[in-house]
Order: C-alpha cells, then sequence, then structure tokens
C-alpha cells in the first residue's frame, strides 16, 4: 500500500509520546472496557436464554402441530404414512381434555391428555429417572399424574389401590345437573415429575380411551421429536395447509418476549454507554490534530489535498476505535471464558445451575465490534470535519 495512503498515515500519527498520545490511548481503552462489558451482558442474556429452553426442552416438543383456528383435527392415514416415512422423526398424537379430579377428599381441576399407552416410555414427561411407577398390569383407565397433581391429591406414594374420578360437562345440560356430567374412574400408575408447568396440572392417559370417553375420535395435535419445524412442514406438504407447526419458543412466546425486551433494552443501554465512552475519541482526534500542525503543514507542501490530510486524521479515530474495539471483544471474550470454566459469579442454592450461564456468540461479537467502529467513525468525522492543513502552518513553524 502507498505510504501516504491515508489509512497508512492515520496508523503513523498514533505512534508518539506526546500528551495527545495518552489520551489517545486512555480513549481506546475507555472504548474497550466498553465494548467488554457489552460482550459480557449479551453473552449473560445468551447463556439465560439458553438455559430457559434447556429447562423447557422436556415440557414442549421440538415441534408442536396444531389446528391454525385451536380446533381439533382428524390424522388422516395419509399424513401418518407421511410422518411415517421420515424415520429421524418421532412423532405422538395427542387429546387434551379439561376435567375436574376428585377422590374422597379432594378435588382439583387438571388437564388431561390422552397419547398413546405405547408411547408412553419413550415421551420426555415420563423418563424413567423423573417418575415413579408401580409394577402392575395396565388397566384401560390406568393414568399417569404430575408429582404436583398428586401432591394435591394427597397421594404421596403408589400403591396401586388409588381410585379417582373424572368429571367434565357433557354435550346436553338437563333438569337433573348429576347425568348432565361425563364421569370416568382412573387408576392411578405412574407419577412423573418433569416441571412445575406441568406437573401442576397434567394428567395422562390412553389416548383411545379418551377418544371413547369424549366420543371424539380427533386429536388436538402432533408432538414431534427429530426435526425443525421447516423440516416438518416440508414433510407433510399441503397436508399441513392448516396446521401451525410451533417451536417451544413458539409455545412460550410470552416469556421469550420479555426476554428478549429486556435485552435489547439493556443492549441499548449498553450501546449508549459505548457511545459516552468513545467519546474521548473525539477529543483524542482533536488534539491530535492540534499537535500535528507542523506535520499537516508538511503534507501540504508535499501536494497532499486538504481532504486527503483531514482523511488520514479520520483513519486515526477509526484506528483507535478498531483496536479499542478488538481488545474489549477479546476481554470480554475471556471473561465469559473464565466464567465457563470456574463458574466465578455464583447464584447460590436453590437454583437450576449453580454458576451464572453465560454463552459467548461470535457473530454477535463481530456485530458489536462493527458498531464500536462505526461510533468511532462517526466521532472521527466530526472530529475532523472543519480540520483545515493551511500551508502558513509550515512558516509559522
Amino acid at each position: 500500500m502507498d505510504p501516504s495512503h491515508p489509512f497508512r498515515l492515520g496508523g503513523r500519527f498514533l505512534k508518539g509520546r506526546t500528551l495527545s498520545h495518552f489520551v489517545t490511548r486512555a480513549a481506546a481503552a475507555g472504548v474497550a472496557v466498553g465494548t467488554a462489558a457489552m460482550v459480557l451482558v449479551l453473552s449473560a442474556f445468551n447463556g439465560l436464554e439458553e438455559l430457559v429452553l434447556a429447562t423447557y426442552k422436556n415440557v414442549h416438543p421440538e415441534v408442536s402441530l396444531v389446528h391454525t383456528e385451536g380446533a381439533r383435527f382428524e390424522l388422516s392415514k395419509e399424513m401418518a404414512e407421511r410422518l411415517d416415512a421420515d424415520h429421524a422423526l418421532r412423532w405422538i398424537p395427542f387429546q387434551e381434555q379439561k376435567a375436574l379430579l376428585r377422590n374422597a377428599q379432594r378435588e382439583m381441576l387438571v388437564t388431561l391428555v390422552g397419547m398413546p399407552r405405547p408411547l408412553w416410555p419413550s415421551h420426555p414427561w415420563l423418563d424413567s429417572l423423573s417418575s415413579q411407577t408401580i409394577q402392575e398390569p395396565t388397566m384401560p383407565q390406568s393414568a399417569a399424574l404430575g408429582y404436583g397433581v398428586a401432591l394435591q391429591m394427597g397421594i404421596l406414594q403408589l400403591s396401586g389401590r388409588e381410585g379417582m374420578e373424572l368429571l367434565w360437562p357433557g354435550t346436553s345440560i338437563g333438569f337433573d345437573l348429576a347425568s348432565s356430567f361425563k364421569r370416568h374412574v382412573i387408576s392411578p400408575e405412574i407419577i412423573f415429575f418433569v416441571h412445575p408447568q406441568i406437573d401442576q396440572s397434567h394428567v395422562l392417559v390412553d389416548l383411545n380411551t379418551l377418544q371413547g370417553w369424549t366420543q371424539d375420535p380427533r386429536i388436538d395435535g402432533i408432538q414431534i421429536w427429530g426435526g425443525d419445524v421447516d423440516e416438518v412442514l416440508a414433510t407433510l406438504g399441503p397436508l399441513a395447509s392448516n396446521l401451525d407447526a410451533l417451536s417451544p419458543e413458539d409455545k412460550e412466546a410470552a416469556l421469550f418476549r420479555v426476554m428478549r425486551s429486556e435485552g435489547l433494552i439493556t443492549t441499548g443501554i449498553l450501546a449508549f454507554i459505548v457511545l459516552l465512552a468513545s467519546l474521548g475519541l473525539y477529543s483524542a482526534t482533536v488534539l491530535l490534530g492540534l499537535e500535528k500542525t507542523n506535520q499537516r503543514a508538511i503534507l501540504r507542501a508535499m501536494g497532499m489535498s486538504n481532504q486527503h490530510v483531514r482523511r488520514s486524521f479520520w483513519w486515526s479515530a477509526v484506528w483507535v476505535s478498531a483496536i479499542g474495539g478488538i481488545l474489549g471483544c477479546l476481554l470480554g471474550a475471556a471473561l465469559v471464558a473464565g466464567q465457563s470454566a470456574f463458574g466465578w459469579v455464583r447464584l447460590g442454592s436453590g437454583y437450576v445451575v449453580e454458576a451464572y450461564p453465560v454463552s459467548f456468540h461470535l457473530s454477535q461479537c463481530i456485530t458489536v465490534l462493527g458498531f464500536v467502529v462505526c461510533v468511532g467513525g462517526l466521532l472521527g468525522w466530526g472530529a475532523t470535519a472543519r480540520l483545515n492543513s493551511p500551508l502558513d502552518g509550515l512558516r509559522s513553524s
């Protein structure tokens, strides 16, 4: 590259031990600290979001197929064949029904979920490491209770002799209110513990049994593992025209919307802090231009235009912001790596993890670096916009 190119000249202007050079290095240090803080906080938000996603991994399937209008729909033979044809996919149809669960002492409202009994062992809710099972023959009215449901119903240990009644309104209502409710008896076989959102309100029964009770052969949805939303929709093609494919983020949209809103607000605050930290760059560039009056005049005498000299000092500001940004990204990445490896910031007892979760994303770091350099470029432009280099500066020296 030509030694007189503004890019090269801007870098050379940063070398020296004068006051302006110390101010410039201080400005670079301020940019580095602000950038490191931004990278660290964004990594903390990434870690928190991934932790929440991992927490809901056993709550929601990778893809949930539901009707666009929230109604039940028929599981056609062609749809089942297409899902079976994709060997990477594992799918379970389900039907839901709100019901009142009661025994001799207690009662509570629950969500009754019907799934094919042979597929229960493959469902995350019934992981053998988080469930209690009695070793007795399976009966048509056997059920699996969430731990919270069992606790509220006064069941701490299954014996095989517990009987509970389910009630929900029927299709016809007459003068005899008792006959207007559908009543069915279940026998708890399993107590599962997966997540409070599920454990506190869900009861699992066989799908055919529930469809017989509701007298409705349709289903409320299909839970799918082994693929993402796009893959599932591609597998079903036109058969999914009236279905919505939901990811765990879609199922918990409100929670993730709040988290991302907080992340955006925090990012905006950090961006403002980086801007404030970069203001020193403006002063440093102005001071550097004032100290380099003789050099500017010499460059003009060598035939360089005033704009060429101005661009050289603008590149000095860009150099400072880029160096500070890179050092800040490296410092932030090192702090994230240290937190991941050693858990310096701990949450204490009673949490899912012992140390605060962090996750470093290279693309995010590059975006932060780009923002820092852009801020430096804008401030450098403001500092050099009126920088003139007349030749009389050489005569006055």
